[in-house]
């Protein structure tokens, strides 16, 4: 199950607490799944949430990844309380642990393993859904090649009187049987692979996955070789005018060209989309890796929610501490300060910052840590009368309630140092809340403080604490710091990274998936193209024979169908293009192109091979 306590009335503190009492309680043997921050960070590690449960020390993993430990519930001291849970134990209370939450106002999804939430996880995840797709139109083109295999001799048995439900029960139960045989050695063979390469206890959950999805693809093929079965039925009148037994499933082919033709044109631009949020996930994913050392405060509430005037009483009181805590940490270089405006945000005061989108507020360890991970980071100093007006506007106006001393208000373009970026690597920010952006380099206004405390007052750093825009180096000498001040019952330092880290280990591996569909959807237009130029070739022998012979260039042959080709395929690749928006062009019209281009040489082929047999008397 997936929790997201934002909007609860819960404090953080009490939430593993009552959560734990209630797995002990109902024995479900609640756990927390967390990323391992030692070594790479690649890891997990399970973490009990109660403290009854009988549970091995490590738990392996699927693929290469190192085995998830498992710990118990002291590794959540420093954990925020959102993020994915296991039930390990009994289920007979669910019901009631789904009221407790409900009634808390806690966000909850559930994920059981059953046949229909898999079946649900692979139809509803599209990266799973579109290599469902592409599977399947595979076999619907190997399906379409059986019929024209097929076509001669079940017209033959047709004009032998043969009944037409015989040849169609007899032919489609050798495909089934066909396939189901294919399908039983794949899955012997990866059963087999998964076993000796992975483990034996990943066999059965993957089986039980492989043979669903099978199902699925067998089924939808058989629904449409049954479909072009019927549509392409010999009839006595073609048998009695001699005409190719394949001359009606040239409708199917084209058909099927079209429609796999469309939906890899549609699969293009969010793959190459895809492809990108890779990129960017593996920058977010080194980013959130730098920062598996960080560690953020947590207070009962953020000044100015809801809470009242005590909580914000109690901000007023913790203030001073907070600020004391930052001058410390800073004298040991372990402050980290990212704060960022989006233009959106000063538009609402009619101010801009053309042509920047961002305005960002960073010290120098911030920047330490951006340029670990890109070494080409480069700063370009901006004079004062660089700076766009708007973020002048911004800033005088707003410094004042921000800076220790008013006099430092006065000297704010003295105090700080202003760049603008240059490059291609994206500059990553925290946002409010502790997530992380990258913005281009372009787009970026950057001011470097020297100081951090020197600068800003406790109001300010209370409040870019709680926001988790201020972070630390180092959870255990943060919590000595807050103990040493006998805060520790009222600030919590939890590490700030480790959901961060968790979602950037999984998106990378839905890209390989969607990688491997286009490739899929490839291969089965390549058979549907090839299937549909072989029918048309025979059907046109006739006519592309004696012209071949008189000398004429297969460009002058085949010149007539490949143009209506192109025109069709350029009516589609335009409709893909304006549906799917601007950002698809680049990606539909390339691919639309290459495929197109493609064409004449699929044809020329058939062609060929067909006037080759037509010589020797053998088509």
């Amino acid at each position: 199950m997936t929790l997201d306590f934002s909007q609860s009335d819960l404090r953080q503190e009490d939430v593993f607490r009552q959560l734990g009492a209630m797995s002990d309680r109902w024995e479900l043997g609640l756990m927390k799944i967390a990323p391992d921050l030692r070594g790479n960070q690649s890891g997990q590690i399970f973490v009990q949430v109660g403290q009854k449960g009988d549970f091995p020390k490590r738990i392996q993993r699927f693929g290469h990844e190192p085995d998830a430990k498992i710990r118990d519930r002291r590794a959540l001291a420093h954990s925020f309380a959102n993020g994915d849970y296991l039930v390990t134990g009994k289920t007979d209370h669910i019901d009631e642990l789904k009221h407790w939450l409900t009634s808390h106002r806690v966000n909850q999804k559930w994920s059981e393993e059953t046949l229909l939430t898999i079946l649900q996880f692979l139809i509803v995840q599209s990266d799973f859904g579109v290599a469902l797709l592409a599977v399947s139109m595979l076999m619907v083109s190997l399906a379409l090649y059986w019929l024209t295999v097929k076509a001669k001799g079940r017209a033959l048995r047709v004009l032998a009187g043969v009944p037409t439900s015989r040849i169609q029960c007899e032919d489609f139960s050798h495909f089934l049987l066909a396939m189901v045989l294919a399908a039983s050695i794949l899955d012997v063979l990866a059963a087999l692979y998964v076993g000796f390469v992975y483990g034996w206890r990943f066999v059965p959950y993957y089986s039980k996955v492989l043979l669903l999805a099978e199902a699925m693809v067998i089924s939808l093929t058989m629904a449409c070789a049954l479909i072009f079965s019927v549509a392409s039925w010999p009839n006595p009148e073609m048998l009695a005018m001699r005409e190719p037994a394949v001359k009606r499933l040239a409708r199917s082919s084209a058909v099927l060209k079209l429609a796999v033709f469309a939906f890899v044109l549609s699969t293009v631009s969010p793959a190459v989309s895809a492809y990108m949020n890779a990129r960017k996930t593996a920058q977010e994913q080194a980013m959130w890796k730098s920062l598996a050392d960080q560690a953020v405060l947590v207070f009962p509430s953020r000044p100015g929610s809801t809470g009242g005037a005590e909580i914000e009483q109690l901000f007023q009181t913790l203030q001073p501490s907070v600020g004391d805590i930052v001058r410390q940490a800073e004298i040991d270089h372990r402050v980290v300060l990212s704060k960022a405006w989006k233009e959106d945000d000063l538009s609402i005061d009619g101010m801009s910052i053309a042509p920047y989108r961002y305005m960002i507020i960073v010290n120098e360890q911030w920047l330490d840590i951006v340029r670990r991970k890109n070494k080409r980071l480069s700063l370009v100093p901006l004079a004062l009368e660089q700076i766009p007006k708007g973020a002048k506007q911004f800033l005088e106006l707003s410094i004042p309630l921000y800076v220790r001393k008013q006099q430092q208000a006065r000297n704010i373009w003295h105090e700080i140092k202003m760049y603008r970026l240059t490059g291609s690597s994206p500059f990553p920010f925290v946002r409010f809340g502790g997530q992380l952006e990258f913005a281009r380099p372009k787009e970026v206004l950057l001011f470097v403080v020297p100081h951090v405390h020197a600068l800003f007052n406790d109001n300010f750093l209370i409040s870019v604490a709680s926001s988790s825009e201020l972070s630390f180096v180092g959870l255990e000498e943060t919590q000595k710091l807050v103990s040493e001040r006998g805060l520790q019952n009222r600030i919590r330092v939890n590490y700030m990274a480790e959901e961060g880290i968790l979602r950037a280990q999984l998106y990378a591996y839905f890209v390989w998936l969607r990688i491997g569909s286009i490739v899929g959807l490839l291969a089965a237009l390549a058979i549907a193209s090839t299937i549909s130029a072989f029918i048309m070739a025979v059907l046109k022998a006739k006519r592309d024979f004696p012209l071949r012979l008189a000398g004429a260039s297969w460009w002058a042959v085949l010149r007539g169908r490949i143009v209506k080709e192109w025109v069709l395929g350029r009516i589609v690749v335009m409709a893909i293009m304006l549906f799917q928006g601007t950002n698809s062009w680049l990606p539909v019209g390339f691919t639309g192109a290459l495929v197109l281009l493609a064409l004449p040489f699929i044809h020329i082929g058939a062609a060929a091979w067909v006037f080759a047999k037509n010589s020797l008397r053998q088509l």
